[in-house]
This record gives structure tokens, C-alpha cells and sequence, in this order.
């Protein structure tokens, strides 16, 4: 009997491990992974997430509300005039869509239903202006011909 309620138990929590980490690569992911990025953000040492996999995502305003509870570490906040802005690891992360740099405002806009790939990458992350001390949120549109 105390060897099932340890396994039942070891079971249980391998589960609740593998489902805090959503950086499993799928085939899918790994064909976004291609497709989309480029360059430095070809990098490994990031969490991913493909919103059309999550149903959660579509309950979602935002692309910073969805990843709020999604990333350790990543806190979004608003300001007086309710503008988000983020803090990765107590620094302020970059932003980009399409891999181009913009700010939580803009990210803020787009509508899930356009976000085809995201990858939040860990502090350091190279590609930002003073090698992103608070690593770097990349958001991924779909192109013309997917939608």
C-alpha cells in the first residue's frame, strides 16, 4: 500500500513539473521556431508559447496579461494612467514584435488573435540596447497568407 501512494504521489508531482515548464518543443513550436525567428532570437534559453495551443489564451485581453502567470519572475503592473509596463527579474525587459523593437503599449494592443508565437527570453538577452538586463518578450504575428 505505501509503495502505490508513492508512486501515485512521484506520479503526480512529474506531472505538476512538466506542466510549469511549457518550453517542450512539439513539432509545431519547432516549425514557428523556424519560420518566424532570426538571428539572435534563434536562441534556446527561452520560454515559448503558441496561443493556439493554450485555450486560456483566448480569455486573454492582452499578450501581457496572458503571460503573466505563464513566466516566473515576469510581473506586469500598470501605471496611473493604466499603461502596462513589465519587470523580469526585478529589470525592465525589451519588447518586440516581429523582431522589432517596440514598447508594453504597443504590445498591449494586439490582439490575440493575431499572435501566431511568443518567446520570453531570459536576462541576459543580447539582441537589446545595453544587452538586456531584463531579457526580452518577442511576439510574433501571423504573416498575410496563415490568418
Amino acid at each position: 500500500m505505501k509503495t502505490l501512494i508513492a508512486t501515485l504521489f512521484s506520479l503526480s508531482l512529474f506531472l505538476a513539473v512538466q506542466a510549469q515548464y511549457p518550453s517542450n518543443p512539439t513539432k509545431l513550436r519547432m516549425d514557428l521556431e523556424k519560420q518566424y525567428t532570426s538571428g539572435l532570437f534563434k536562441s534556446d534559453n527561452a520560454y515559448t508559447f503558441v496561443p493556439d495551443e493554450d485555450p486560456g489564451a483566448v480569455s486573454s485581453f492582452s499578450i501581457l496579461q496572458y503571460l503573466q502567470g505563464r513566466v516566473p519572475g515576469l510581473m506586469i503592473e500598470y501605471d496611473r494612467f493604466n499603461i502596462p509596463f513589465a519587470t523580469y527579474r526585478n529589470a525592465r525587459p525589451a519588447f518586440f514584435l516581429d523582431e522589432v523593437r517596440v514598447d508594453a503599449r504597443t504590445l498591449w494592443t494586439v490582439p490575440m488573435s493575431d499572435i501566431a508565437y511568443v518567446k520570453v527570453f531570459r536576462p541576459p538577452f543580447v539582441g537589446a540596447v545595453g544587452n538586456g538586463p531584463g531579457g526580452a518578450i518577442a511576439v510574433y504575428t501571423y504573416k498575410g497568407e496563415e490568418e
